[in-house]
């Protein structure tokens, strides 16, 4: 990972509320996600399945 990208994502990792996800944080991990793992392929998945979710910041934090 990049180092801004690096840095968003440390900052994101410690967010006070770490059960939720405002819209700026889904964008986030979205816009990461796509980067690292879908080049040329961006998609904000429907934000009431939080199993996606999940398994996103997961794959992200294996990037650190």
């Amino acid at each position: 990972m990049v180092e801004e990208d690096l840095e968003r994502w440390l900052e994101f990792t410690n967010r006070p509320r770490q059960h939720e996800l405002n819209r700026d944080q889904i964008n986030l991990v979205a816009e990461l996600h796509s980067k690292y793992y879908h080049p040329n392929k961006f998609f904000v998945p429907c934000s009431c399945n939080g199993a996606i979710y999940k398994r996103w910041i997961a794959d992200l934090n294996k990037l650190v």
